[in-house]
């Protein structure tokens, strides 16, 4: 998947970062922008599996911030439960919270009538979601500083990006690269006690789970990223539900994921023998496992983060495993986590060297 896949959420890396988790599983976790984004589509595809939905024209949401001074057209009507999918979208402007309700004002004409509207209502600086709808092949237009703002658009098809192994590696790699490589990346999600030492901070492997959420929240916009789930086998890491439509036979149970920290010393310098971390790559083996199957998740992975000194490479450090991880059905995913970026550079030369 390439990044610009994700769209717009590209840019929220540097936000979602100030976000604490409420450990709640709904989006209320992530941004604004973000939360909007997510409303947006679901709404529209609410609308598309409805028999009488139309495909005639454009529409447009713009998300007002809560301090918006501005005031709405007074041909504007209310529209408490748009997000339910009931009423026609097309042909109109709607001024929507994160949840996408609030207000329509209708329009006449083509997306350039459209586009004047919004100029006339004074909204063209706010973030924009334009909807061009089309039979199979709907498109959402992502304005992040308003239709002013042209040039700066990031598009989308409607049909969203499907959760999968390969597709849930690439939002981790991007997360592991904005936020998580070295210490310099962000102090919010710092995993290190004291890098220089390699003490791994207490809470290192909860941060890289928040860290994580945040981003699959962001790129999977039709799914719930539900942590922490309770149930008879255990307690779940991360899961990823296709859940948003409310209707029981509709869920789809995509991904378990179980995260796993290997820590060579804690916060207080204590040392991790290679057989407790080993123990604890098992562990996380057999967890991911079992929740796949009790819980009837299509793919499980186990995501290991390495914050050792010696970058020994996912082939060395997942060897004890495979043989196992191949028969239990579980995909092992592997990312280093280096303590300066003076220690990214030394192993990545030793790695040219070797």
């Amino acid at each position: 998947m390439a990044n610009q896949d994700l769209g717009a959420w590209n840019q929220d890396l540097a936000t979602i970062a100030n976000t604490p988790l409420s450990g709640r599983g709904s989006d209320s976790d992530a941004t604004p922008l973000v939360r909007f984004q997510r409303a947006v589509m679901q709404l529209v595809v609410r609308r598309e599996k409805q028999p009488t939905a139309e495909y005639d024209s454009h529409a447009a949401f713009v998300l007002l911030p809560r301090d918006w001074s501005g005031q709405l057209p007074s041909q504007a009507v209310r529209q408490p439960l748009l997000h339910v999918g009931q009423t026609k979208l097309t042909s109109f402007i709607h001024f929507v919270n994160v949840g996408a309700n609030g207000h329509s004002l209708a329009y006449k004409g083509s997306d350039g009538d459209m586009m004047d509207a919004l100029h006339a209502s004074g909204v063209e600086s706010l973030p924009t979601i334009v909807y061009s709808p089309q039979l199979g092949k709907s498109m959402l237009s992502f304005y992040r500083h308003g239709v002013v703002n042209a040039a700066s658009v990031d598009v989308r098809n409607v049909n969203d990006i499907q959760p999968n192994v390969d597709t849930i590696t690439e939002v981790i790699n991007l997360i592991y690269k904005g936020e998580l490589i070295t210490p310099a990346q962000s102090q919010n999600f710092n995993v290190w006690e004291d890098a220089a030492k390699g003490w791994a901070h207490e809470d290192a492997e909860a941060r890289v789970q928040k860290a994580v959420q945040l981003g699959l929240i962001g790129a999977f916009r039709l799914c719930s990223i539900r942590p922490e789930q309770t149930g008879k086998d255990g307690r779940t890491d991360l899961e990823i539900v296709e859940d948003f439509d409310g209707e029981a036979n509709h869920v789809v149970h995509h991904a378990v994921l179980e995260m796993k920290v290997l820590r060579q010393k804690g916060s207080t310098g204590k040392n991790y023998t290679d057989a407790s971390i080993a123990e604890h790559m098992d562990e996380g083996l057999k967890q991911a496992h079992s929740y796949g199957d009790g819980r009837n998740f299509r793919d499980r992975m186990l995501c290991c983060f390495d914050m050792r000194e010696e970058n020994s490479g996912a082939s060395k450090v997942f060897a004890p495993l495979e043989s196992s991880a191949l028969k239990l059905g579980v995909v092992l995913r592997y990312w280093f986590l280096y303590r300066s970026p003076e220690h990214w550079r030394d192993c990545k030369v030793a790695k040219a060297l070797a």
